[in-house]
């Protein structure tokens, strides 16, 4: 019987003593990762197109069918924190930005003031109510027509809560 557990034992390990000897001698290499791009004869990756980013939900962007003004043409001045100082402009007299509103509480923007150098637009949120409110919060578009065109004029933002 002993002879038996002996001979069954041997063969197993000659066995397992091959299979870790294969597997650092010099056999075939490993097949390439599929996610490592393949090497040109240069030796550099292939060329690959940027993936798109995302864009960002926080970042304000235009309506549709508006133009975003050059940043460097608007001043915020007097914008309440949390107002987004973007402004577009629909054709050459309607200029647009966004208000801030939600729960109990609504928003407008007005024509301050029109100069040869300048348009001010005031944006205003109004209290509604004094609760219950939800915690909702939009920035509606808000577009004001002005008396004449933009043209190279800057805008100037105000505003104000209530």
């Amino acid at each position: 019987m002993r002879a038996l557990r002996t001979a069954v034992l041997i063969p197993s390990a000659l066995l397992g003593v091959a299979l870790l000897a294969g597997c650092g001698g010099t056999s075939a290499p490993p097949p390439p990762d599929p996610a490592t791009p393949p090497t040109v004869a240069t030796g550099a990756p292939p060329a690959q197109a940027p993936a798109p980013a995302a864009a960002d939900p926080l970042t304000a962007t235009p309506p549709d069918g508006t133009t975003a003004l050059d940043p460097a043409r608007v001043e915020a001045r007097d914008l309440p924190p949390g107002f987004p100082a973007l402004v577009w402009t629909r054709g050459p007299r309607t200029v647009g930005v966004y208000g801030r509103a939600g729960g109990c509480t609504e928003t407008n923007a007005h024509v301050v003031d029109q100069t040869a150098e300048a348009v001010t637009l005031r944006v205003v949120q109004t209290t509604t109510s004094t609760g219950p409110c939800t915690r909702e919060l939009r920035y509606p578009a808000l577009e004001v027509t002005l008396a004449a065109d933009l043209g190279a004029r800057r805008v100037v933002l105000t505003g104000e809560v209530r």
